[in-house]
């Protein structure tokens, strides 16, 4: 089996349009997905801060510490993501259901056919929900609902706009998903992943771009890997890639 094999030539192709062999062609896959890789540890921090920060400012302001759970209703939301919520909430259910039965199998106990439903808790529910979710919380739809009263605290830059807080979270939601499926990020779009996770990384938590903040220092180490594979990256489709016509 031939090293196209391995990774499919459809999957070579996009890179086989920028280089001259297919030695090559492989070298740039596996640089961009040595980038991907750095590119998802940042944004598993990122996405860990942005949830928890945005959860606890919204318990703050909405003073319902548990507004994640069926009926409560004190953080308005769109049906959309209250959706999502009652998706997170069925997910949260069947890990606990499923974590029950493993401890019920190791202590020799049977796994009933069909156990009584399980209540979970807000963390429960507040770890199954998803980037979308969180990224939408910033969106136009809730300028006035969300943002003007509450989340504008979570980044509280005067200076920043929502709006650009919106399109860089787009941005890197986009290089999440990418990356996540082993799909290519290069070009624009990869350009535009990195200014976002700068971006965010200037404002979360910062009343000035210049603030030393929790959220710099928690992403330190992974910020400084993403910046050495991005050079290393440019580098190489600067070596491997043919000129530009």
């Amino acid at each position: 089996m031939q090293v196209v094999d391995l990774i499919s030539a459809e999957r070579l192709r996009t890179f086989a349009r920028h280089t001259d062999s297919q030695a090559r062609a492989v070298a740039l896959h596996n640089h961009t997905l040595q980038l991907g890789a750095s590119l998802m540890s940042l944004i598993a921090l990122l996405e860990l801060a942005l949830r928890n920060s945005t959860n606890q400012r919204l318990i703050e302001d909405f003073g319902d510490a548990l507004w994640l759970l069926p009926g409560n209703n004190a953080v308005p939301l769109k049906p959309r993501e209250q959706q999502t919520i009652a998706d997170a909430t069925s997910y949260a259910r069947r890990a606990a259901q499923s974590k029950l039965d493993e401890q019920l199998r190791a202590n020799g106990q049977p796994v009933p056919r069909r156990p009584p439903p399980i209540n979970v808790t807000h963390g429960q529910i507040l770890s199954q929900t998803t980037f979308a979710f969180w990224r939408r919380l910033y969106s136009g739809e809730y300028e006035a609902t969300l943002w003007k009263p509450s989340l504008k605290r979570v980044f509280p830059n005067k200076s920043l706009r929502r709006a650009d807080l919106s399109k860089a979270l787009a941005a890197i939601h986009e290089a999440r998903n990418r990356a996540a499926h082993h799909e290519p990020i290069y070009g624009p779009k990869l350009d535009q992943a990195m200014e976002a996770l700068d971006f965010i990384r200037t404002h979360l938590g910062a009343r000035a771009e210049s603030d030393d903040t929790a959220f710099k220092h928690f992403t330190r180490i992974q910020h400084l890997r993403v910046k050495m594979d991005y050079e290393s990256y440019r580098e190489a489709w600067s070596t491997l890639t043919l000129p530009s016509p």
